[in-house]
């Protein structure tokens, strides 16, 4: 198999190619991370509430008020028996990260729903494998900046909750103001962004289920009902990316900036567009802007290492992976991006160092399982190349299918 005949690891294209896996895209490699391995038997968690409407509830504010308490005890049942069973113990999470994570990756089925004007009743399930929550969960974990994101729209949607009670008991005291205008006004805002954050939840789900295009309508009703939260625009933006389309994610992620300018996860997402785009400069701006705003951010030196590549200026490239990795040494595509580097500087062993790394930390990386082997091929290890190129094709990876079809050898 002539793997050594291929010299060049066009380093631009690959990294171009890679970069579209954004920080909200983590959740996809949930999929690639837990193909063809076999796993527990499904768990099932049911659970049901009953909310006693107020005056100011229709049954759609009860609704959205009720599904949000359902999920809270769905959820927590969840984290609890993931917990119990020490799945989710070498995380290092606490409660409210590991509830934060579940609720982005678990799809909520209502199975009994009843409204009387009185009363909401919500009898909801979902059924989970463990294997897979924890696998899942482990991939965002690498992420640090995603668990912020993610806590903090969790933090937002409690103080909803805590805002809607009080407003409600303020009607039921039947105090003199409770039937005023900014009160009642007030009760159905704080409803309507309850709501919006049911839907980017359920964004965040399809996303990792493999359907942006249906998370970009989920992430465009959260933006109706909320207008104002720039982390709908981003996620909205990263998904219009993940479809091909890199206008809209600019246009979109510009407006969660001018919303936040010193949203840093902004940068970075607008400098991921600019990069499938081929703006390499307005990227590196981008990125810097990130680093300026928050000096200890890993995703954004690697990225910027990413378009200082595709510049041509390698040393810039690597002195920003080095950052990243000393930052967070566990951050796998650091590791992968330098590998790339050394080997389109024909470092192989130095490139091979950095993709087994890669791999250790990521072991669903098809990529890096492809180049791993393209650079074993070329220091003449034929057998681990093949063993690799197998591996990624396995992965779903059609570069190596493509490449092991040619060569007529089965994976």
């Amino acid at each position: 198999m002539p793997v050594t005949s291929v010299r060049s690891f066009k380093y631009r294209r690959i990294r171009e190619k890679c970069l579209v896996k954004n920080f909200l895209l983590l959740l996809i490699a949930f999929t690639s991370l837990t193909a063809g391995t076999a796993f527990a038997e499904m768990v099932s968690f049911q659970n049901e509430y009953t909310y006693q409407a107020g005056e100011f509830d229709s049954k759609d504010s009860a609704r959205i008020i009720g599904m949000e308490n359902v999920k809270k005890l769905l959820f927590g049942e969840i984290e609890a028996y993931l917990e119990s069973k020490a799945l989710i113990k070498n995380l290092q999470l606490t409660k409210n990260q590991a509830a934060a994570l579940i609720l982005v990756i678990v799809k909520t089925d209502v199975i009994e729903q009843k409204w009387d004007k009185n009363t909401f009743y919500v009898k909801a399930w979902v059924s989970v494998n463990p294997d897979e929550i924890v696998k899942s969960i482990a991939v965002l974990n690498k992420n640090k900046g995603y668990i912020r994101e993610m806590e903090d729209v969790r933090r937002k949607a409690e103080a909803l909750l805590r805002k809607i009670e009080k407003l409600k008991e303020r009607q039921d005291t039947g105090s003199a103001d409770a039937k005023t205008a900014p009160i009642i006004s007030g009760y159905n805002e704080a409803v309507k962004a309850l709501s919006a954050i049911d839907w980017f939840e359920n964004g965040c789900v399809l996303v990792n289920s493999g359907n942006p295009q249906k998370a970009i309508e989920a992430f465009t009703k959260a933006i109706k009902l909320n207008p104002k939260y720039e982390k709908f625009y981003v996620f909205r933006g990263n998904a219009y990316g993940e479809v091909g389309n890199n206008q809209y994610a600019v246009r979109d992620i510009t407006k969660a900036i001018k919303l936040n300018p010193k949203y840093v996860k902004a940068y970075v997402s607008r400098g991921n567009a600019h990069v499938r785009s081929g703006s390499y400069q307005q990227a590196v701006k981008d990125y810097s802007m990130a680093v300026k705003l928050n000096p200890k951010h890993e995703e954004a030196y690697c990225y910027r290492g990413v378009a200082y590549g595709a510049l041509g200026k390698e040393q810039q490239a690597l002195e920003d992976f080095n950052r990243s990795i000393k930052l967070n040494p566990e951050y796998e595509k650091a590791y992968f991006y330098r590998g790339l580097a050394y080997a389109e500087s024909e470092n192989y062993h130095k490139a091979l160092d950095n993709l087994n790394k890669a791999v250790d930390l990521n072991p669903g990386d098809s990529e890096a399982y492809f180049n791993r082997g393209r650079v074993n091929g070329l220091l003449g290890d034929t057998y681990k190349a093949v063993e690799d190129i197998r591996k990624a094709a396995k992965l779903g990876d059609k570069a190596a299918q493509d490449f092991l079809k040619m060569q007529k050898i089965e994976w």
